[in-house]
């Protein structure tokens, strides 16, 4: 694995870190980060630091995820399971990641 001259890993190589499992998840921490939500704005998806964190917290880091998106009326359920997308929940209704953000930008950003 090789570093940039930051000490950073490029996507690919923390999709090997991460393991295919937790895509989507390290997506929506990628978006958080972005986004700069509270608990995220330090958390550098592309950080050896945090990739170290969240090796040793996964559960810590998911439940943070699924605390963020609930504050926008959004359950999110983790599916570990390497071919199965996590699940997101509006109002009763299965909806895509992609909506996810966008409902949680709406309401971040009316």
């Amino acid at each position: 694995m090789k570093l940039d001259k930051e000490n950073k890993l490029n996507v690919d190589e923390l999709e090997q870190v991460a393991g295919g499992h937790c895509g989507e998840s390290y997506g929506d921490m990628r978006q958080a980060y972005n986004r700069q939500m509270p608990g995220f704005e330090n958390m550098d998806p592309s950080s050896l630091d945090t990739m170290a964190y969240c090796l040793k917290n996964w559960d810590t880091v998911v439940g943070q995820l699924k605390n963020m998106f609930a504050r926008y009326g959004i359950e999110m359920t983790y599916n570990s399971d390497p071919l199965t997308d996590n699940l997101y929940m509006y109002q009763g209704r299965r909806i895509t990641n992609g909506q996810a953000w966008q409902i949680l930008d709406s309401q971040r950003n009316p």
